[in-house]
């Protein structure tokens, strides 16, 4: 049987005991606003397609978006809720978040 540990402090989470799933979702922002562009678009547009031809295709997909999953034990899902980006600052949360995102 698969042993699970948390992600956070390593400890093993027996079998029924008390886990909890943090799911993280990152993705590529666009806020409506494109630069001029210099220069001839359809050149510029080959240039980019040729770039992309001989990039990694997952790395490309990293760029744009990516999920990853955390197992935790409560003291280590308390930590990362209060903070997850380990700043010392609160985390805004219900009508305090509102704006921050479109």
């Amino acid at each position: 049987m698969h042993k699970f540990r948390c992600h956070g402090c390593g400890k093993e989470l027996a079998k029924g005991s008390l886990k909890y799933i943090v799911e993280v979702k990152s993705f590529a922002d666009f806020d409506g606003y494109l630069e001029e562009y210099e220069g001839d678009v359809e050149e510029g547009i080959s240039e980019l397609v040729e770039a992309m031809e001989s990039m990694d295709a997952k790395a490309m997909e990293d760029d744009v978006a990516r999920e990853i999953v955390f197992i935790l034990c409560k003291p280590c899902r308390d930590r990362f809720t209060n903070d997850p980006l380990q700043t010392g600052r609160p985390v805004l949360a219900g009508e305090d978040a509102k704006g921050t995102v479109h």
